[in-house]
């Protein structure tokens, strides 16, 4: 059976649809589905469930899922080994970032990266930090930029330090202190922003023993500075993902001050082209 039939089987599951497959591929969407059809014929059982919203594996692929993953990177590790025996730079690299404010610096670097590898091809994704590591764990992205967290199973290479600052309306009564107290988003109406996502607001919370006092929940950070500014209650962010052009909001650092340390993660056994930009971001750092 051929390894690139498995391949594009996992395009085509971690892309939803055969036609967004294709478009990641030179095959047309009938294209893709003949092979995947030829390659449930040689295994002797289905491996997607087709419906209206797209495809899904089927009970007996997730079970192959490990495995074919592994045979996808092996196959990827060792067309970039030949590549470098033959004096290129070669690959494919699925960068993560739990930060959508680091597009405009990542991308100018991914740039960069590629002029120096033109045979690399880069696909820039974001998630959620959880979503990441998942993701990097299950080797369905190469890299990713998060903070740093207890989780084991990956090498960390850190970037940068973000502090975590509290976000409170101009005419609160703290907006004139020069620090927010951190105790205090226990008893304050608390703006939660993604809930239930790991986010590093709830991880230092979580940390710092604070039970806050929930009582909105947004899943948009211009939505969060709207209701603070509005005077519904308060929010905590990193501050690189502060939108500081938002008016009647006071941006304070926390009382005492709690910072979260932002890197790239990856397993410990990288792909050449995975190497190449991290020793890439180190050096621009």
């Amino acid at each position: 059976m051929s390894t690139e039939s498995w391949d594009i089987l996992l395009k085509a599951i971690d892309a939803g649809s055969l036609s967004a497959a294709a478009s990641q591929t030179n095959y047309t969407t009938s294209g893709i589905s003949r092979i995947i059809a030829n390659l449930e014929q040689e295994i002797g059982f289905p491996l997607l469930v087709r419906n209206h919203r797209g495809i899904s594996p089927t009970k007996e692929c997730t079970a192959l899922l490990p495995n074919i993953r592994n045979l996808s990177y092996a196959l990827e590790l060792l067309q970039q080994q030949i590549g470098q025996i033959n004096g290129l730079e070669t690959g494919d690299l699925t960068i993560g970032t739990a930060y959508s404010s680091s597009y405009p610096i990542l991308t100018k670097r991914v740039v960069k990266f590629v002029q120096c590898y033109p045979n690399i091809k880069v696909n820039i994704l974001w998630g959620f930090s959880l979503e990441l590591y998942q993701a990097v764990l299950e080797r369905r992205m190469d890299v990713c930029i998060v903070s740093k967290q207890d989780k084991k199973d990956f090498l960390w290479y850190p970037l940068q330090k973000d502090y975590m600052m509290a976000l409170v309306s101009s005419s609160h009564p703290l907006a004139q202190k020069e620090a927010f107290p951190i105790e205090a988003f226990a008893t304050e109406n608390y703006i939660n922003i993604y809930p239930g996502q790991e986010t590093d607001a709830e991880i230092l919370l979580s940390r710092c023993g604070i039970c806050p006092n929930t009582r909105f929940t947004t899943s948009d950070r211009y939505a969060a500075h709207g209701m603070v500014s509005a005077g519904l209650g308060v929010a905590l962010l990193n501050e690189t993902q502060i939108l500081t052009k938002e008016k009647g909001i006071r941006i304070l650092p926390l009382d005492p001050p709690q910072s979260v340390e932002i890197g790239m993660v990856c397993l410990p056994t990288p792909t050449l082209a995975t190497k190449r930009f991290i020793e890439f971001m180190q050096e621009s750092v």
